[in-house]
C-alpha cells in the first residue's frame, strides 16, 4: 500500500484497486514503437510491457529509472515519483484548461495517459482490446509535454 499527499491537501492512495490515483504515462514515440513492433498489440500488452502474441517481455518505455505517476482527483495535478527512491517527487504538473491552440506546440511530444481505473474497466470488457483502437477512441483529448519535459498542456 502506498500513498502520497497532494499540494492541495488531498490524500492519494492505492488502497482501492483499481486506483483512481494511479496513471501510466507513455510518450507518443513509445506507443508508436509498440505499434511498429506489433500493429495489433493489445492495450494490456503495452500496459504490462509483455507482448503475449510474441510471447516476450518488451518494455516500450524509454526510461532510465522506473517511475510512478499519481493523479489528484481534487485539483488534477499529476506527480511523477521515483519508484525506487522512497517516493521522491521528481516533477509535478498542473492541468490547465487553456486550449492547446493558444500554445506553440512545435517540439512538444504527445503523451499517452492510461488511468488505472479506466484500464480495469476496458480489460474487464475485452482483454484483447487493441492499442490502435484505444488511441483512435481517445484522439480528441491531447496532452503534450515540452522537450525539456517541464511543461505540459
Amino acid at each position: 500500500m502506498a500513498g502520497l499527499a497532494c499540494y492541495c491537501g488531498a490524500d492519494m492512495t492505492d488502497t482501492e484497486g483499481p486506483s483512481p490515483h494511479l496513471l501510466n504515462v507513455f510518450l507518443r514515440s513509445e506507443t508508436d514503437k509498440a505499434l511498429s513492433y506489433n500493429p495489433n498489440i493489445c492495450l494490456w500488452d503495452l500496459y504490462t510491457g509483455r507482448d503475449e502474441l510474441a510471447e516476450c517481455d518488451n518494455s516500450f518505455q524509454n526510461r532510465s529509472e522506473p517511475v510512478e505517476y499519481w493523479y489528484c482527483t481534487e485539483c488534477r495535478r499529476i506527480y511523477e515519483v521515483q519508484a525506487v527512491s522512497c517516493g521522491k517527487i521528481l516533477r509535478c504538473f498542473k492541468y490547465v484548461s487553456t486550449p492547446a491552440e493558444e500554445y506553440n506546440l512545435d517540439g512538444f511530444e504527445e503523451l499517452f495517459v492510461l488511468v488505472d481505473k479506466e484500464m480495469d474497466d476496458i480489460i474487464c470488457k475485452d482483454r484483447y482490446y487493441l492499442l490502435k483502437d484505444y488511441i483512435e477512441k481517445t484522439s480528441e483529448i491531447k496532452i503534450f509535454i515540452s522537450p525539456d519535459q517541464k511543461t505540459y498542456s
